[in-house]
């Protein structure tokens, strides 16, 4: 009885939540699009064109004030791009063996659709990973019929097309790593609109932030281009965790109001509470994890070092910008905090702070040619306990290369 209950409120949510998307798309274009969403036939856990269209609409819906990117633009972000490659040339020592790929600057629209190849990549395990997930629930007496199966793949289909508008609105720059197809990597990608939002709202100096920006980005490139293995270990890691995913979906129907379907704040706190899905983390998948937040410290930390050492000397208003910009990235928005918990990443902001720290430690303790020993092997990474503890990491490494070069000297 309670079985049949359940299962009649869901039909009842999933068919309410159909005539009011289907009334409402009728008016509004944004609607409109989430309506062939949740109309779409197929088995795919998201439709990816219907994804596209919801991301543009969102990304779209807040206004930016300023020109759109012309020659001018392009052309003084590739100046920039090859100023930049000198300065981290001088200041990182690192020696790249394949060519820094070209800065490209992009508006909203553009920096989605560069990006979802990529997006399909990660998607894709999950999507296999959420049929069988269903086909459990079905077994154990779930309620889980077409309709429920198309409105279910709707709101998954709505949900991350709004996370990748959302992301496209606060973008600022990107090193592309060429996923899935790596032959398509290397290139640089600016926001502009988000860098006119960003300059305004935190009264910066357009020619500073621009350089910094670019600096970031050319400090990546750099990571990777001198070290090739990076981008294929990286790969590895990633497809390691995402064919390995348990997913847990719950039962929309019977915590939604139909309302809720087309109310942005509710969909909001949805995002925050991570969606309909959420990755279920076996002992396996938490070993990748911690190498793959390891590593990604280890990332950004050490671009945020040349950054640092670099913006003290050739940029005058480098001091207030990086105060106003940690201030910026210190507020995640709920989209983040959404494909975080998805995802199963769920990082915290202490983490963003760790690859930081231990760069600076082990570059004012042992100087920078040590530091760059960290992408000499896959062995020399620091492990998720020694990016925490830069004085394990150093002692190991030490060892190592004292008997590298005595065996080699032999």
């Amino acid at each position: 009885m309670e079985r049949e209950e359940r299962r009649n409120a869901w039909e009842r949510s999933l068919e309410w939540a159909s005539r009011l998307i289907d009334g409402i798309a009728r008016q509004v274009p944004f609607f409109r699009s989430i309506r062939e969403a949740f109309t779409a036939e197929g088995e795919e856990l998201v439709n990816w064109g219907h994804a596209e269209e919801i991301a543009v609409l969102v990304a779209q819906s807040e206004k930016v004030e300023g020109p759109p990117p012309g020659p001018e633009v392009q052309e003084a972000f590739r100046e920039m791009k090859e100023r930049s490659v000198e300065l981290v040339a001088r200041y990182s020592r690192l020696r790249p063996r394949e060519p820094i790929g070209e800065v490209l600057v992009l508006d909203r629209p553009g920096w989605i659709r560069a990006n979802l190849d990529s997006f399909r990549l990660i998607f894709r395990p999950l999507a296999e990973s959420y049929r069988r997930t269903l086909e459990r629930w079905e077994a154990g007496g779930g309620a889980v019929t077409a309709l429920g199966k198309r409105i279910t793949h709707g709101i998954l289909t709505a949900q991350l097309g709004m996370v990748i508008g959302y992301l496209a609105r606060n973008v600022l720059g990107q090193f592309d790593l060429g996923l899935p197809d790596m032959e398509d990597g290397g290139r640089l990608y600016v926001v502009y609109p988000n860098m006119l939002k960003a300059e305004r709202n935190l009264r910066l100096v357009p020619s500073d932030f621009r350089l910094w920006i670019t600096l970031h980005e050319v400090t990546h490139a750099f990571e990777f281009a001198s070290h090739p293995w990076l981008r294929r270990y990286l790969k590895e890691l990633m497809e390691r965790y995402f064919g390995s995913v348990s997913l847990r979906l719950e039962e929309i129907g019977l915590r939604l109001k139909p309302e809720e379907f087309v109310d942005a704040r509710r969909l909001d706190e949805i995002m925050k509470e991570g969606g309909l899905l959420s990755v279920i983390h076996t002992p396996e998948q938490r070993a990748i994890l911690a190498e793959i937040q390891a590593f990604m410290s280890l990332v950004e930390g050490y671009s945020n070092l040349i950054m640092d050492l670099a913006g003290r000397d050739m940029i005058p208003s480098y001091e207030e910008m990086s105060r106003a910009f940690r201030r910026r990235r210190e507020l995640k928005s709920g989209a983040e905090r959404f494909i975080e918990r998805m995802l199963g990443f769920d990082l915290k902001l202490q983490q963003y702070h760790v690859g930081e720290l231990f760069c600076r430690e082990v570059y004012e303790n042992r100087g920078l040619d040590f530091l760059n020993l960290a992408w000499k092997y896959r062995e020399y990474l620091p492990t998720s306990e020694e990016i925490r503890k830069p004085y394990l990491w150093m002692d190991r490494i030490a060892r190592e290369e004292g008997e590298h070069i005595v065996h080699h000297h032999i």
